[in-house]
């Protein structure tokens, strides 16, 4: 099975226009902020949503209090492990067994391994954490 860890994420909304997403990306990299992950999408009402798991989630409230930047917080669960075929097949099944439903995934491989975010609600986050063995 995956190693997982608990990690918190952020949301954001965004112009969604060229440059939006270079805007923060030039101001979290002046802040020295690093990231774990970082996706996003472009919505039908013209605004893009924008979620990231940054290494150091003070540093990046702290920039978005200081900022002005509104952002919603989660707690969801950062997996990794040697890239194969089914590679999630065990960690979801074990998901499925204790009857957590999960909201969203997002995973990719590269060099032989992946990562990937998962998440659940969060009435699921103890149990998911229990199960998964995260910290």
């Amino acid at each position: 099975m995956a190693t997982s860890k608990r990690a918190a994420f952020f949301k954001t909304r965004l112009e969604d226009k060229p440059g939006a997403l270079l805007a923060v990306a030039q101001t979290l990299k002046a802040k020295n902020i690093g990231l774990v992950g970082l996706w996003g999408y472009g919505t039908q009402s013209g605004e893009a949503e924008m979620y990231c798991v940054p290494k150091d989630p003070d540093k990046f409230r702290n920039l978005a209090k200081t900022s002005g930047m509104i952002v919603e917080e989660g707690s969801g669960f950062l997996l990794k492990g040697t890239d194969k075929t089914g590679a999630l097949v065990k960690t979801l099944d074990t998901i499925a067994k204790a009857g957590i439903n999960i909201v969203g995934l997002h995973a990719i491989a590269a060099g032989g391994n992946y990562g990937a975010f998962l998440r659940v609600s969060a009435f699921d986050l103890s149990k998911t954490a229990e199960v998964l063995g995260a910290k």
